[in-house]
């Protein structure tokens, strides 16, 4: 029978991290070991920054840009760039090419999700379960149903089980979304911007959540992660991955294996059980 003495802390680090724009997501993720970015929002052109150049070098960073082809009067009429995604993580998973690479990035998950709602609306259309798409192209405007929220929602979530699947490192990449009590200015929570329950279900795949918080002024700024619960802020580490670790590669993995060293066991000790792995 499986017993804790037997438990282990993987080497796969898998991550949710949000946070406002622009406050450094993308600058920590690409330190990461040799990323491969499924990049929504542009956030590739971090790599260029002269102040990531300093830091991590020119690194040279497997990635590919997706975006929707066909819009007129701002409404997608073909969408493609979800299954683009999907096809690019296929053949990057393939034999000839999954050794090249040892990190996913999507970048970021917030962006991902209006692409997943431009195939959803098209997908019911097709399938006569919604009139969201065809209205949207007679009026320019989109009026989304439950339906079309339902179907976003699974697309999404399937698409971070695909990548979380891979057996690669995984840095999901949020913006942040806050909550506000019925009179509109009270903030209640700080959580990550996706659509409605797969706030909970997606935060529910990950064992680490993080909240990016940037201390200090420019140029002795520095980004630092919130790992714990407050009550505003719905974040965590499973890990035991302290307050204020600094937003990077290296700065997370000697804090973890100091965890590891703290518990006497490694993901080289031989066990047949294995915790906090890619699920």
């Amino acid at each position: 029978m499986p017993s804790t003495k037997d438990l282990v802390l993987d080497t796969c680090l898998q991550i949710m991290i949000f946070a406002p724009s622009k406050a450094g997501k993308s600058f920590g993720a690409y330190s990461f070991p040799r990323p491969n970015v499924l990049d929504f929002d542009n956030g590739i052109a971090t790599a260029l920054n002269p102040a990531f150049i300093k830091k991590y070098g020119r690194r040279d960073i497997m990635y590919q840009q997706f975006r929707e082809k066909n819009i007129q009067g701002g409404i997608v009429q073909v969408p493609q760039a979800f299954d683009d995604a999907c096809r690019y993580f296929d053949l990057c998973m393939q034999p000839a090419n999954r050794d090249k690479f040892d990190t996913w990035v999507i970048d970021s998950g917030t962006t991902l999700v209006e692409l997943a709602m431009n195939k959803a609306i098209m997908v019911l259309g097709g399938a006569n379960l919604s009139k969201t798409f065809e209205s949207a192209k007679k009026t320019g405007v989109i009026m989304l149903k439950m339906q079309d929220y339902g179907s976003e929602r699974s697309l999404t979530e399937q698409f971070v089980d695909m990548v979380k699947g891979s057996g690669k490192h995984v840095v999901f990449i949020c913006h942040e979304k806050e909550k506000y009590a019925d009179d509109g200015q009270t903030i209640t929570a700080k959580v990550p911007l996706l659509t409605g329950k797969s706030v909970e279900a997606i935060s529910l795949k990950f064992d680490e959540i993080y909240y990016l918080k940037v201390t200090g002024n420019a140029p002795d700024q520095k980004r630092v992660l919130q790992t714990q619960q407050t009550g505003l802020v719905k974040c965590g580490s499973r890990y035991g991955i302290p307050d204020g670790t600094a937003w990077d590669y290296d700065s997370i993995m000697k804090e973890l294996t100091a965890i590891r060293t703290a518990v006497g066991k490694t993901a080289d000790t031989p066990s047949d059980t294995k915790v906090a792995g890619p699920k």
